[in-house]
């Protein structure tokens, strides 16, 4: 369960920092400290003239600059109210809580380019931390023979109760004799995997908190899915983390995961 636990607060807190992107990058640019910044009430506001003395939060300490080059900056919601008054501040505004909610992916490593499919090694990335490659290494090693798993790439996906990911295939890597791991946090979920066409009868599982799915062999020309989240708590099966971590530095995680799910693929791209 410590375990479980840590990669969850990995995912909160660390894999969605830059240079690692997210579903947010398309229109507000790198986000940093989202989790912070939510739990601190923040609020991201779109600057425009940076000399009106709009100063950028002090945990984040940066202007974080979209792709229009707007710029946005988390401030306190107190702060907010005073510079509103003023004539010509900008009121496009978002609550970092809000952002939190949306969060729906963030890409380690390898950067993955969802528009184009494929991965742009010409943007910049840190390579999958340490740890998290091991992992990856150790659960790949039924599948790897006589060769060891490199993690490359990983994917982050953040599933809320009515949210769902229709058939598909991951075979945008180089080498698709590699596995893809796949780790499991949070809500049960159902998980589909069919054949290498669509009309093939999938076989359908549960997954719960601390699962873990080897993708190898012909299942990467597999289509699989996830249809459904199971968030109430007749059904969740979250494990029990509060009784395990009761701090209230760690409540917030708990409060998250209850209702959402986590997964975490790794992948070796080349």
């Amino acid at each position: 369960m410590e375990d479980q636990f840590l990669w969850i607060k990995e995912s909160l807190v660390t894999f969605p920092q830059p240079p690692n992107r997210t579903n947010h990058n398309a229109f507000y640019g790198s986000i940093h400290n989202l989790w912070s910044a939510a739990q601190n009430q923040k609020v991201l506001v779109e600057a425009g003239n940076l000399n009106a003395g709009v100063k950028s939060d002090s945990q984040s300490n940066t202007i974080i600059k979209g792709p229009n080059e707007s710029s946005w900056v988390f401030m306190d919601e107190k702060d907010l109210k005073e510079k509103i008054a003023k004539p010509g501040f900008p009121l496009k505004t978002i609550a970092a809580s809000m952002l939190l909610r949306k969060l729906r992916w963030a890409t380690l490593g390898l950067q993955f380019d969802w528009s184009e499919r494929n991965y742009d090694v010409s943007l910049p990335h840190a390579k999958i931390p340490d740890a998290l490659s091991r992992l990856a290494k150790e659960l790949a090693m039924p599948a790897m023979e006589n060769a060891e798993f490199c993690a490359e790439a990983a994917i982050i996906n953040y599933f809320a109760s009515d949210d769902m990911l229709g058939g598909h295939l991951d075979d945008m890597e180089a080498d698709l004799s590699k596995p893809i791991v796949s780790i499991s946090l949070g809500c049960k979920a159902v998980f589909l995997l069919g054949g290498e066409s669509r009309q093939d009868p999938p076989i359908a599982m549960f997954l719960r908190s601390g699962d873990a799915v080897l993708m190898s062999g012909p299942a990467r020309q597999c289509f699989h899915g996830v249809p459904r989240i199971f968030t109430d708590p007749e059904n969740c099966d979250v494990p029990a983390f509060q009784s395990k971590f009761l701090d209230s530095s760690e409540a917030s995680f708990v409060d998250y995961i209850k209702g959402l799910r986590i997964n975490i693929n790794i992948r070796q791209v080349y």
